[in-house]
């Protein structure tokens, strides 16, 4: 109980707690799990994006679950860990439909959560929110807490901006306030200390254009740590054991083909950029544009045009994926079916 006294701090404006209203008993077990289990994240800035969020750690060896959010893409992406060692963190694997990412970050024998059971939570059961909300902490420092119910359970149907949110499948709705900066990737913890949810990005009802308070069940986390394993296609074994394909022009060119050009000169660091759209391809028909920043494709992250082929080559021809773009300000989820190359 002392531990838990130590640093208590409201979870809006980060002032201390008044010892008199140190934490309750019965919400000391959740508070100690999530103290130790989440991390503060760091990358790019980008527009109206912020540069920073919350992440879980989900196995002991360093893997880290949390919401695929613009600032991962940044070049110097780090990790502050609970204890506060500041470590540096890739991507290992996204989830377009989901809007979750898997990052991988250098350090192990770390404490990893215990997945509880969401559908066990009825309304009104208490839960735990723990996340880095609005950066008031960037080291040591405990990430804020909040206590609440769950309210209820629903399938999202929501905007970012303008844009469709991609995730329609089930959430978890709280009376806490979590669609605030930097609570996306943080943890709703049952009075067990077990992960039940996931934060996710923050997003607007399309019916009542009003911000949802929500978290991803862990079933669906759990579903898609269960796809990213190594014997997963596209998960990071078959990356690190497919080697990436030249990116100049000269070089072998892949099987398959989405009908674009990429900006694909001046050595294995280029950024994917579109450069030229043919009419008539996958890609035309999914309205790519030149100058699109590819981020993604078929689950695989992108951040040169050698990656960019060679999660081409671990595509089915004819077979769906999901590819993420950068357009502007603008993030975007786009439906392509690679086809054989001419």
């Amino acid at each position: 109980m002392t531990a838990l006294r130590r640093v208590v701090v409201c979870a809006v404006c980060a002032a201390p707690v008044r010892a008199e209203h140190a934490i309750a008993p019965q919400f000391e077990r959740a508070i100690a799990a999530a103290q130790t289990r989440v991390v503060k994240l760091y990358g790019a800035g980008i527009g109206a994006e912020e540069g920073y969020g919350s992440g879980v750690i989900v196995s002991a060896d360093g893997l880290v679950a949390t919401a695929a959010s613009v600032f991962l893409e940044g070049p110097a992406l780090r990790c502050v860990l609970p204890d506060g060692r500041r470590v540096a963190a890739r991507v290992q694997a996204r989830d377009e439909r989901r809007q979750l990412a898997l990052l991988q970050v250098d350090a192990d024998g770390l404490p990893a959560f215990e997945f509880g059971d969401s559908g066990a939570l009825r309304p009104g059961d208490w839960v735990v929110f723990a996340a880095n909300s609005f950066n008031v902490a960037d080291g040591p420092e405990w990430v804020s807490f909040s206590v609440g119910v769950l309210a209820g359970r629903t399938r999202l149907d929501a905007r970012r901006r303008a844009q469709a949110f991609p995730y329609h499948g089930p959430a978890l709705l709280t009376d806490l306030v979590v669609a605030i900066p930097g609570a996306a990737g943080g943890a709703l913890v049952n009075l067990d200390g077990e992960l039940v949810g996931l934060v996710g990005k923050a997003a607007q009802s399309t019916r009542t254009n009003t911000w949802i308070n929500y978290a991803m069940p862990v079933e669906e986390l759990a579903a898609f740590l269960a796809t990213h394993r190594g014997e997963s296609p596209g998960s990071p074994a078959d990356a690190q054991d497919s080697p990436a394909l030249p990116e100049r022009a000269g070089g072998p060119r892949p099987a398959l083909d989405l009908g674009i050009r990429l900006f694909d000169i001046g050595g294995r660091e280029r950024p994917a950029y579109v450069e030229r759209v043919r009419p008539g391809t996958a890609a035309r028909r999914a309205g790519l544009r030149p100058n699109d920043l590819l981020l993604s494709l078929g689950g695989a992250p992108i951040t040169t045009c050698n990656d960019f082929y060679a999660a081409l080559a671990r595509l089915s021809a004819g077979q769906p994926c999901e590819a993420m773009i950068k357009r502007g300000e603008e993030v975007l989820v786009v439906e392509l079916t690679p086809e054989e190359a001419p």
